[in-house]
């Protein structure tokens, strides 16, 4: 296991290996209200965005930044990524998602983690692919 903390969110960053959380941690996808319990759940849902959803990921981290005292842990990123599969009639994208972290740490285990990201931005491709041509469909929009 890695020394400091700021070594700890590091190794995690990279990974995304379930291993990092406490057996009953909770991490919520803030921009979506999703509140994922315990490691193996965790476990499932970083497998299933990181391996499944998309192919060809590749996640940058841009910083790190960690509160020694308060033992708290941050993670900027941006997720490069293709979807796996065309769903309801989207065809596969590609997307460039900025990503923030928040992990709350007890001992060296992630007991709490807030993650957001730009639901916006995952979805404005979809939009640009599936747009109506100008001048149609305008009412009612808002």
């Amino acid at each position: 296991m890695p020394d400091s903390l700021r070594d700890l969110i590091h190794a995690y960053a990279l990974s995304r290996d379930p291993q990092f959380f406490a057996p009953e941690a909770t991490i919520e996808q803030m921009p979506v209200g999703r509140v994922v319990r315990g490691r193996t759940a965790i476990g499932a849902m970083l497998r299933s965005f990181y391996l499944e959803a998309f192919s060809n990921g590749d996640e940058r981290i841009r910083g790190i930044a960690v509160d020694d005292i308060r033992r708290i842990g941050v993670v900027e990123s941006i997720f490069r990524a293709r979807h796996a599969r065309a769903a309801l009639g989207i065809p596969l994208t590609q997307v460039e998602v900025p990503m923030i972290g928040i992990y709350e740490f007890e001992a060296d285990q992630i007991a709490r983690g807030r993650v957001y990201f730009d639901v916006v931005t995952l979805l404005g491709r979809f939009r640009a692919d599936t747009a109506t041509a100008p001048g149609e469909g305008e009412k009612g929009r808002g």
